[in-house]
């Protein structure tokens, strides 16, 4: 080989080094900047604002899906009901549809631009009204045959249309619990798998921008001493101040990340509690269906006979984990009295003022009681989660820039002088 094809060689394998030198700075640092970015976004987001978030949205779910489901066993009780207790139970279900109206308006400014979480929020608003329609008809059609000064042409004549209500209220019912319930109970857990993935996001975007960012500060030491050994120049300070700078980015993101462990501890605290939240909503759901299929069959609008609602009542009212006043009060109050004939004995007992209402009161007031904890904690723990500090990306991003161009003026000189 001769000299002068010796000397390309060497000219044109030093021209690739450099170029594959500023090719991986460049890169790197853009990494760098895109990812400090992303951890800015991820840290603020698993920070106080999405605990905060994560708390608000979640206590109004769990309302919205209680008073969802009181409302039901207000609406089904309201048709057995004599004039006080009915007054009684459409007090009960005017307040509990309220409730939601009203947790629905505060949700609606909770969003945050979350396509799921307006999703189900949509969803509820617009069938809610469709729910409140299909009461409000069997109301109309079934309060003539409940009007104690009608004469007995006028109650035989109400019998159709109360028949007509009747199954108005067991279509209300059952849309309530196979659309609106459903859309309540996705709301809430949604706010668990949120602040699931906004912590683990955090976590592994922020790993990654300190991975990235060893790497670009492995990677300047590294060609600063190729360039060293091949140039016997000890120092090159384009790349010696882009590596300083990706030092401050390095320092800037160890500051952000101080009080991780912490935010991490809390959210995982938090979670926990939400999900702990979830299974008391569903037991509280399940102990309000068991009362408002207790109406229904009362009402004669049960699909299922004596001994089958017996069952399905033992199931939603956990009495195999936890024999109750309230199972025993079925029992004797509701089951034996319907096998005795004594219809209106049963629902006396079911109405406001009777035993078996007052037994599944106590029940309802200790689910409510313990909700109403678990939100308390919630929300207690969603005001300790420390923020992170804010402008990690933009100063990412800033000395990043400065560094690709202390970098580039580090590297261009030697890349001129083999073009």
């Amino acid at each position: 080989m001769s000299m002068t094809t010796e000397v390309g060689h060497i000219v044109r394998h030093t021209r690739t080094r450099l170029l594959l030198y500023m090719i991986f700075t460049a890169t790197t640092l853009f990494g760098v900047g895109v990812t400090g970015t992303l951890t800015d976004n991820a840290l603020q987001r698993a920070g106080g604002e999405q605990a905060d978030m994560a708390a608000r949205l979640s206590d109004d779910a769990q309302v919205i899906y209680q008073s969802l489901a009181k409302a039901d066993t207000s609406a089904t009780g309201h048709f057995l009901a004599g004039p006080s207790a009915r007054a009684t139970l459409r007090g009960r279900y005017d307040e509990a549809i309220d409730r939601i109206r009203e947790r629905l308006a505060d949700a609606g400014g909770l969003t945050g631009g979350d396509v799921s979480r307006a999703t189900n929020l949509a969803e509820l608003a617009l069938q809610l009204p469709v729910y409140t329609d299909l009461v409000d008809r069997a109301e109309k059609l079934i309060a003539p045959a409940k009007d104690e000064t009608a004469g007995p042409e006028e109650v035989r004549k109400a019998v159709g249309p109360a028949l007509l209500g009747a199954s108005y209220l067991h279509e209300a019912s059952s849309y309530l619990r196979t659309v609106l319930l459903p859309a309540a109970r996705r709301l809430q857990s949604d706010e668990t798998d949120n602040l699931r993935d906004a912590k683990g996001t955090a976590l592994w975007t922020s790993v990654a921008h300190l991975v990235l960012l060893l790497v670009t500060i492995g990677g300047l030491v590294l060609i600063q001493w190729s360039l060293a050994r091949r140039t016997r120049r000890v120092l090159n300070l384009g790349l010696l101040g882009a590596t300083v700078l990706v030092a401050v980015v390095l320092g800037a993101t160890g500051w952000s990340l101080r009080n991780w462990p912490q935010t991490d501890r809390q959210l995982g605290a938090i979670e926990t509690l939400l999900m702990a939240q979830g299974k008391l909503v569903d037991t509280e759901r399940a102990a309000l269906t068991a009362y408002a299929d207790t109406h229904l069959l009362l009402g004669g609008t049960s699909p299922f006979n004596w001994e089958q609602s017996l069952r399905n009542f033992r199931q939603n009212a956990r009495c195999a984990q936890r024999e109750t006043v309230w199972c025993k009060s079925y029992t004797t109050s509701i089951h034996r009295e319907l096998i005795a004939g004594n219809n209106d004995g049963a629902v006396a007992a079911a109405l406001p003022g009777g035993s078996f209402a007052g037994a599944f009161e106590a029940v309802d007031r200790d689910n409510t009681a313990k909700l109403e904890e678990g939100a308390r904690q919630i929300r207690l723990l969603a005001v300790r989660v420390p923020s992170a500090p804010s402008r990690l990306g933009s100063l990412s991003v800033a000395l990043c820039c400065c560094a690709a161009v202390a970098a580039g003026l580090g590297l261009w000189p030697r890349i001129r002088r083999y073009l």
